[in-house]
């Protein structure tokens, strides 16, 4: 058996009139202090009042209420006027029964359900003690579910609908229909249907609060938005979900976690826009290491050819003595699929040297070519897949028309975000058949179709709008890159820092997503990248795509040009040198 030190400290709080609730109830023992309190003393009011505004009556402490002399006093004259008494408090009324042979109690349970909200203060008896059987509790009693029925009482609720003219009673009929909406974000709605379940459940109602943001802040310290609203205790509850940075901690409590939030470029991939990924490069198809062995390898064949020749020459009467640049264009026509020339040294080493030649061309040449045509044939590539990439694409690149985006791009110190924003935010759009900068999400699908053009948002808002615009060819050629937001994650829905509420809607929130409520509705707010149902679609290939042949091309037409002149200008200073020569003129 283990035993716990237990200890015990009795407070004539009759003779401490300047009694200081901090220091007999020090801080360092919540958590496991229970506290016995004669409530029939005169002096008892003005006591707990004390212990009430230092918060006291919460789910840490727990308190027994006891008349020590059983006199019949009505406590409800007391514990009606504390402010501290909340739904999670764990205060315990025995309230002296005077019967002929003993006296009984009768226990009882006190908490209200919002008395910041002028509720009254509730007492549910659930046991008995005597001094004949002990203690008694009811079996059917649990405070869950007993103080789970808050009774229709109106809480006070804040979410965040970004347009004008909405007020608090628009709220229900806005946010109850799934979809993306102009000035609303998808997530919001999400967490209100999530708020529709503890409300049906608890049977309260709500008195909403509309905010255009999630948080800002004025230069007088001032908290905007819901945020503001929420650290403030300015509402019991909020419609919404907000990024539970480190520094929010403090300030609120987490009942909920469910909602991913993933945020990203939405595009439709283009021949343009595989150069924006590197594609459409002639080295494309091998890597850095395969191109520098296969030019060390041809640069020594042509080594180990000419040497081979040359000592052949010296040896063997009736060989050809073939120059440096002969053996050069024998490598690269070989190389060309073009053969070799018919006039070859008869020996078998040099026929051995050309036989490994063509192998090593086989199977480079058809590994070239594979890569080439599967590429081809194949759906189109990936695309640009970062914000770098994004920036260096020519996309015209739109954002969903909702606070966080213009609040990131004028409060954020981040350089690639500074400079998609300079470069693709910033230049004017007027007078141009161009999407807005900021747009929603059914003015930006018609010109994502047509291609060349970037969506940023929250992705699951446009995927349903872009499953019935989009064809099965053109969601096959959907892509999507990493968004502005990707250090952030899951969504918390959250009630004000020590909320009374905390601790039950936990409990109802954790049993809504064990019986599948949760994910039930986030398959229906939380629409996936539609699936590609048809083959890929061959793209012509672009002069980009072919431009590094057409660059050699050049450069060696401009090489040759400078040689020949060099050979022209050679050979005139040898015959000029020839016809000054004394040799040539006593022949002459």
């Amino acid at each position: 058996m283990r035993y716990t030190n237990i200890s015990s400290r009795f407070i004539n709080i009759a003779k401490s009139k300047n009694l200081l609730a901090t220091e007999v109830l020090p801080q360092g023992y919540y958590g496991r202090t229970a506290c016995i309190f004669d409530y029939s003393c005169n002096e008892s009011l003005v006591v707990l009042q004390k212990f009430s505004v230092n918060r006291y009556f919460n789910i840490t402490y727990s308190w027994l209420f006891l008349s020590i002399d059983n006199s019949i006093i009505d406590e409800k004259e007391i514990l009606h006027k504390l402010d501290a008494i909340q739904m999670n408090s764990d205060v315990t009324v025995g309230k002296p029964i005077i019967m002929t042979n003993e006296t009984n109690y009768e226990l009882e349970d006190v908490h209200t359900i919002g008395k910041h909200l002028c509720k009254d203060v509730f007492h549910i008896i659930y046991g008995k003690w005597n001094p004949s059987d002990g203690l008694v509790i009811d079996r059917s009693y649990n405070r869950y579910y007993a103080r789970g029925n808050f009774g229709g009482i109106q809480l006070r609720g804040a979410t965040i609908i970004d347009r004008d003219n909405v007020t608090g009673d628009d709220v229900d009929n806005i946010l109850s229909v799934p979809g993306s909406e102009p000035g609303i974000v998808v997530f919001v709605k999400y967490h209100y249907a999530l708020l529709n379940f503890l409300r049906n459940y608890h049977n309260f109602t709500i008195k909403y609060r509309v905010a255009r943001g999630w948080s800002g802040r004025l230069k007088s310290g001032y908290r905007l938005g819901v945020v503001g609203i929420l650290a403030r205790n300015e509402a019991d509850v909020a419609a919404t979900g907000i990024f539970q940075r480190i520094n929010r901690h403090a300030e609120f409590d987490i009942i909920h976690q469910s909602w991913e939030f993933k945020s990203g470029f939405i595009y439709r991939i283009t021949p343009e826009l595989t150069n924006a990924a590197g594609g459409g490069d002639f080295f494309k198809p091998f890597g850095s290491s395969v191109w520098i062995a296969l030019l060390l390898t041809l640069l020594l064949i042509v080594i180990v050819l000419k040497l081979s020749g040359t000592l052949l020459f010296k040896t063997f009467q009736n060989e050809l003595n073939l120059s440096w640049a002969a053996y050069i264009a024998i490598v690269v026509g070989t190389l060309s699929q073009q053969g070799i020339p018919g006039i070859i040294s008869p020996r078998f080493s040099l026929k051995v040297a050309y036989s490994s030649l063509l192998l090593l061309v086989l199977v480079v040449y058809n590994y070239y070519t594979s890569v080439v045509v599967g590429g081809l044939l194949s759906s189109p590539g990936s695309g640009p897949e970062t914000v770098r990439e994004i920036i260096d694409s020519p996309l015209i690149v739109s954002f969903r028309d909702i606070g966080y985006h213009k609040i990131l791009f004028r409060e954020t110190k981040v350089p690639i975000i500074r400079e998609l924003y300079d470069i693709k935010v910033r230049p004017s759009r007027e007078g141009k058949d161009l999407p807005p900068v900021y747009t929603d999400v059914v003015t930006i699908v018609p010109f994502l179709k047509r291609g060349g053009y970037a969506f940023h948002c929250e992705m699951t808002e446009a995927f349903q709008e872009i499953a019935y615009e989009f064809d099965a060819n053109d969601i096959c050629e959907l892509r999507t890159a990493k968004g502005l937001f990707n250090d952030l994650r899951l969504m918390s829905f959250v009630l004000p820092k020590r909320s009374m509420y905390t601790e039950m809607f936990r409990i109802t929130m954790m049993r809504i997503q064990e019986i599948g409520l949760v994910k039930r509705t986030l398959t229906i707010h939380k629409i996936e990248k539609p699936i590609c149902q048809s083959g890929g679609r061959v793209h012509p290939v672009e002069f980009f795509g072919v431009s590094t042949a057409f660059f050699v091309l050049c450069g060696g037409m401009v090489l040759a040009t400078v040689l020949l002149f060099a050979e022209r200008m050679s050979i005139r200073n040898t015959k000029k040198a020839k016809h000054g020569s004394p040799m040539f003129k006593k022949r002459k």
